[in-house]
């Protein structure tokens, strides 16, 4: 018979409890630790696909904003970009003139100044007076003879060298002795009258070119005239001041048309004035004139330049190299006629 041993009561529960095995432990845990993230690594893998939105139940709207936004970001990528300087791009030569330009005149007149470029400030004065004051629109009345001053400066700080128009105020005390639509020239010795503009000798036309000179003696004489002799036509641009313009007696680029491609109707430059009232004696069209050349007997000469002359259009600037029997295409005329023996002897205006 096996003796059963009976523990003391106070070291019953040691002799039951068991050392844990550290190691099945250890593993237990690792392994357990190890499952769990398997688990859950299932669902977390699925979630791309659950925040990845679906093609078929995307709205259009939204992709016309996502579009639109993508635009804006790009319209503000070129707005940044500093926008060229209207000032550093503008090349162009202030002018300011005054209509009408100086010289004689028959009678008071009105002047108004015009620029190429708005929003110029235009100052203006006499010369018998010290003052300056600002052109707002208001025409300038001139009753005596005096010159008139004027400056100029566009909104981007150029400005225009001064400015000075003579001029001379004669009231007429009789008619005319020139027929309408020509001016009394008289300049010592010398009178006569020619045509205020190239043929046919009205304002706004466009002159007549392409001519022999032939047809335009014809023409002349078929409206009781004659073509101008070189001298006439010389003293009707030039004036009693000797002036090398019609304008004056420095070149100006834009008072008449010496750089046009095409021919501008008669009167259209209001500064390209002459001294006695006449227009577009520089450039625009040559003119036929009724005096053979020194230079060759067989032509004849032709005088002012033509609309791309430049400064090549002055009053003596003439040339003789076109055949009379030809038409030219720079080359018009315009008219002259006598005036009778009493006329003179009174003096004319």
């Amino acid at each position: 018979m096996v003796e059963e041993k009976i523990a003391p009561e106070g070291f019953a529960a040691q002799e039951k409890i068991v050392p844990p095995d550290t190691a099945d432990t250890v593993k237990d845990t690792v392994s357990q630790k190890m499952m769990e993230p398997e688990k859950k690594a299932e669902p977390e893998k699925k979630k791309p696909s659950k925040i990845q939105p679906s093609p078929q139940v995307a709205e259009p709207t939204d992709t016309v904003a996502e579009e639109t936004k993508e635009d804006s970001l790009k319209d503000s990528s070129i707005l940044v970009i500093k926008a060229p300087d209207p000032c550093e791009m503008d090349t162009a030569e202030l002018w300011v003139y005054p209509d009408p330009s100086g010289g004689l005149h028959r009678r008071a007149v009105s002047v108004k100044f015009f620029s190429n470029k708005k929003g110029s400030v235009i100052r203006w004065r006499f010369r018998s007076e010290t003052d300056w004051t600002i052109y707002r629109g208001d025409p300038v009345k001139i009753a005596k003879t005096d010159a008139l001053i004027y400056e100029a400066e566009d909104t981007c700080g150029k400005k225009m060298e001064k400015r000075e128009e003579f001029y001379e105020i004669e009231q007429a005390k009789m008619s005319s002795v020139c027929p309408q639509g020509m001016e009394h020239i008289k300049v010592g010795s010398s009178q006569f009258c020619i045509d205020q503009y190239e043929w046919p000798n009205r304002k706004g036309a466009v002159p007549l070119s392409y001519i022999s000179f032939y047809q335009a003696s014809d023409s002349c004489f078929s409206a009781g005239k004659r073509l101008c002799t070189s001298e006439e036509w010389y003293l009707a641009c030039t004036g009693p001041h000797s002036w090398a313009y019609p304008y004056g007696q420095a070149y100006e680029r834009y008072a008449c048309a010496t750089h046009d491609t095409a021919i501008s109707a008669s009167g259209s430059r209001p500064e390209c004035r002459g001294y006695f009232g006449v227009y577009d004696m520089s450039g625009s069209l040559l003119e036929w004139t009724d005096t053979r050349a020194l230079e060759n007997k067989n032509f004849y000469y032709v005088q002012g330049g033509f609309h791309m002359s430049g400064q090549k259009s002055g009053c003596s600037d003439r040339r003789y190299s076109y055949y009379p029997q030809n038409r030219h295409n720079p080359v018009g005329f315009r008219c002259c006629s006598d005036i009778g023996q009493e006329q003179k002897a009174s003096g004319g205006k």
